[in-house]
């Protein structure tokens, strides 16, 4: 009997468990969801900034980010090492090369944990006369409010063909 009673106790409390976290009410689960909406947050404003032409989204950066441009392009794929290294090396050539800055258009921003992830196209006209155009997804590792690694999809030929005109 004392069996029974043993069993039935423990499959209630492993049930309880189970619905516990399946329905994220868990100390640890509504932590990391306050967590992922103040980083969705925080980068969402960044970009909503950006768009509206009031901030500067690479503010979001530790001075120490790592960030990684992925592809096989020479030119531009790669990881720069700290905020300086990837503006002198990308953000400025660029710029450079744009009469206008770019415009992001965000499609969508998730955050998971310390994650954060942003879908957006950007369009801009070049000194050149001509447009711009590229679509980005790029993943935040968000610490304290500012992005230490940054991981950038894009359509790196096209990066690398504007970088490559001459300025101006």
């Amino acid at each position: 009997m004392i069996e029974n009673y043993r069993h039935t106790v423990l499959r209630s409390l492993s049930l309880a468990v189970c619905l516990t976290l399946a329905l994220g009410f868990s100390p640890i689960a509504a932590e990391d969801s306050a967590i992922e909406e103040t980083n969705r947050q925080i980068v969402g404003d960044a970009f909503k900034g950006w768009e509206a032409g009031t901030a500067n989204v690479f503010d979001l950066l530790a001075d120490d980010v790592i960030w990684t441009i992925t592809g096989f392009n020479p030119m531009v794929s790669g990881t720069y090492y700290g905020k300086k290294d990837l503006l002198s090396r990308t953000v400025e050539p660029f710029s450079e090369r744009m009469s206008e800055g770019l415009n992001p258009t965000v499609h969508s921003v998730w955050a998971d944990g310390e994650d954060v992830i942003v879908h957006f196209d950007g369009k801009g006209r070049t000194a050149a006369g001509d447009v711009y155009k590229n679509s980005y997804l790029w993943i935040f590792k968000m610490d304290g409010g500012v992005a230490t690694e940054v991981i950038a999809f894009l359509d790196t030929a096209a990066f690398a063909a504007l970088l490559s005109r001459d300025p101006g």
